[in-house]
């Protein structure tokens, strides 16, 4: 196991690599083969809704947790990503298949030319600019003709193997193929050098600077990097719906996303989607409606700052740590010579 040391001089423990690679392997073969137990349809679509989501929410989750960049404008890179699909493919013609590089490539150029602009911010004056930024392009998408306007985009051909359209548990496996990439990828940036001076930026500016660390290239890139991730989600969204719409701008997604962040703490992998889970599956699977869904999602929120201000991941972090102690503590009394 390694030991970090917080800010506060706490110690936490995190489990081994070789360990938490074990227990991410265990999950997805689990996970692959959830459609076959899941019964009816409407589970499996379930299911693949919670799948284009979470690579939505762990990029969130790292703009917010490792960067330290409160963004309000991260549903307009997936409303981003998935309306460049479906324009190319029914507008247009292209194989669904080709457009998913034009998908990733149009979020990670509108969020890096954002950054630009806009990631010297801090604090409230950030989070109010990329809010107006998701609100003018939410705008800008209802106005457009090229966009349908307020009704969207319909009749999107769906992706195909051989002829074959990718539905149902075959659609389910492709967005859980993109997740374990999501994951491989943020978890190598977490213990790159990257990741480091992201982590660096976050926690004292001033030192990271004066280290060498180019601050603001460091943020326009991770920034940068989540847009793309979050433009997959827009992707796989638009082929497996069918159909876009300028709900995918709306705050309601960003709201929605910043919960189940916040809910599974910050930076938290594990956390985070484990808490996405929670407020995908619980509210659908009990049967709330949409605004019912939004409110018993701020009610959770509430109850996990109260009783668990770091999140679900400050949990488990804390959990391995008392773990650790104890084992530590056990092994010390047992090499104690007695009197």
């Amino acid at each position: 196991m390694s030991t970090l040391q917080t800010r506060s001089g706490r110690k936490t423990v995190e489990a081994a690599p070789s360990r938490r690679l074990m227990i991410w392997t265990a999950v997805f073969v689990v996970a692959a083969m959830l459609p076959i137990v899941a019964g009816p349809s409407y589970y499996v679509t379930v299911l693949i809704n919670l799948l284009i989501r979470l690579p939505f929410t762990l990029s969130l989750s790292y703009v917010i947790g490792r960067l330290g960049l409160f963004t309000m404008a991260h549903s307009a890179f997936l409303g981003i990503g998935a309306y460049v699909a479906a324009i190319l493919a029914q507008r247009y013609g292209v194989n669904p298949w080709l457009t998913l590089p034009a998908s990733v490539a149009a979020s990670a150029a509108v969020a890096a030319f954002i950054g630009f602009a806009v990631l010297r911010l801090k604090g409230l004056f950030l989070a109010v600019s990329t809010l107006a930024f998701a609100l003018f392009i939410e705008v800008l998408v209802r106005q457009s003709e090229i966009t349908g306007g307020a009704y969207g985009i319909t009749d999107i051909p769906p992706l195909t193997i051989a002829g074959t359209p990718i539905r149902g548990i075959l659609f389910y496996e492709l967005a859980l193929a993109a997740l374990a990439l999501t994951v491989i990828l943020f978890w190598n940036i977490k213990n790159s050098p990257f990741g480091r001076a992201g982590t660096a930026a976050q926690d004292n500016e001033h030192a990271a600077a004066a280290a060498g660390i180019n601050v603001a290239r460091v943020r326009i890139a991770g920034f940068t990097l989540s847009a793309a991730v979050a433009g997959l989600s827009g992707w796989l969204y638009a082929f497996y719906h069918l159909t876009v719409n300028p709900f995918l701008f709306s705050l309601d997604l960003t709201f929605v996303a910043l919960f189940m962040v916040l809910i599974g703490g910050l930076g938290s992998m594990v956390g985070v989607a484990i808490g996405t889970t929670l407020l995908s599956l619980g509210p659908e699977l009990i049967g709330f409606a949409t605004t019912q869904q939004v409110l018993a999602s701020g009610v959770l929120v509430l109850i996990v700052v109260l009783l668990a201000p770091r999140g679900i991941g400050g949990l488990i972090n804390e959990f391995n740590s008392r773990k650790a102690w104890r084992k530590d503590g056990d092994v010390r009394s047992s090499v104690t010579p007695a009197a």
